[in-house]
């Protein structure tokens, strides 16, 4: 008994972990990073953030633009973009950035309304949480 307990169990939290990614769009929008994982398994905080990424996607192509939120409630771009696609491999979705001087893609590994996360070819983890605007206005 305590064996089928105990599979039932490891079955549901396996499912749990398995995050389902079935709207890209939700990418689109201002994010800042909160943390990046290391292979080590150490981690860097971030708690302030000057600058943030701004996505935007649209049927698998989009833009990250670095921009600096103003206390008015703009911001004002850094004038860093990166193009990329999305790719679909079987059920895991990467963001591939390709230039004229390389080519790099990052896994998405969660992706809901307030949060996504990548990882990276050097086993990097990198955690972002959506951007809340402010305004001193």
């Amino acid at each position: 008994m305590k064996a089928k307990i105990l599979i039932v169990l490891s079955l549901v939290l396996v499912s749990c972990n398995q995050q389902k990614i079935e709207d890209i769009s939700l990418l689109n929008g201002y994010w800042e990073i909160e943390k990046v994982t290391f292979p080590s398994g150490d981690d860097k905080e971030y708690k302030v953030n000057t600058v943030i990424d701004y996505i935007q996607i649209k049927d698998s192509v989009g833009t990250r633009e670095k921009v600096m939120p103003r206390l008015d409630g703009r911001f004002t771009s850094m004038k860093e973009y990166e193009n990329f696609s999305i790719k679909k491999e079987g059920d895991d979705f990467y963001i591939v950035y390709k230039n004229e001087e390389s080519e790099r893609r990052e896994k998405i590994e969660i992706l809901t309304k307030d949060k996504f996360g990548v990882s990276n070819e050097q086993d990097k983890t990198y955690f972002y949480k959506r951007f809340e605007k402010f305004s001193l206005k």
